[in-house]
């Protein structure tokens, strides 16, 4: 077994998805719907609906919804790694420090190792 060699936590929520446009500041853009497999304080990975093709670059945006308080939310990135045809992790760029801690709070309690007790 590989030691871990990432800086940051990795939250697996379930059931989250997110809306993935590929180059949006270009008239050329690529719109995907995406299952987010884990997140962390600097990436995103993610599981395409449809297939990517391999020549994809540029910036992404990630939009969705938090699981608890129903806001919207988007973050923008690039992608990392390609997994495969239909898997990818995007790191964040451009975004504001702070406000990837609205989105981890929320989707810790969507995470399967993770129980939470919530009190008044």
């Amino acid at each position: 077994m590989k030691p871990e060699k990432r800086n940051h936590l990795r939250i697996r929520p379930r059931g989250l998805q997110a809306g993935i446009v590929f180059n949006p500041t270009t008239a050329k853009e690529l719109a995907f719907e995406a299952d987010i497999l884990d997140i962390s304080y600097s990436g995103i990975r993610v599981r395409l609906r449809k297939p990517l093709a391999d020549d994809i670059v540029g910036k992404i945006k990630i939009t969705m919804i938090l699981p608890e308080s129903g806001t919207p939310f988007s973050v923008h990135g690039v992608i990392k790694h390609q997994h495969s045809e239909s898997e990818c992790g995007l790191h964040y760029i451009d975004h504001v420090e702070g406000s990837i801690d609205d989105l981890m709070f929320e989707c810790v309690e969507l995470d399967e190792s993770t129980v939470l007790i919530k009190t008044n």
